[in-house]
């Protein structure tokens, strides 16, 4: 019996097969780029929670300074600030 090699095989080629080691190192390369992608996304999915969480907080002081102003606003009496500088003008 005569034993053929994988490249007798016809049609072998089309296959764009390559060696084991190869292939290996190539899965091996594949691996440590996709672990390396998924660390950076996930030290940037941390930093967008954070600066969420900072914009949250921040909009809540803002929402709570609006309300003091509106509170201390509608505490004053309605007064024309300009009537003080109408008396000082001189009228003929």
């Amino acid at each position: 019996m005569i034993i053929k090699g994988a490249s007798d095989i016809k049609g072998i080629r089309s296959l764009n097969t390559r060696p084991g080691a190869i292939t290996e190192k190539r899965g091996f390369l594949k691996l440590y780029q996709l672990a390396a992608e998924k660390d950076n996304l996930q030290r940037k999915a941390v930093w967008v929670r954070r600066q969420q969480e900072q914009t949250e907080k921040r909009l809540s002081e803002i929402a709570y300074g609006m309300h003091i102003i509106h509170q201390s606003i509608a505490r004053e009496p309605n007064s024309n600030a300009h009537a003080q500088f109408r008396s000082t003008f001189i009228e003929y």
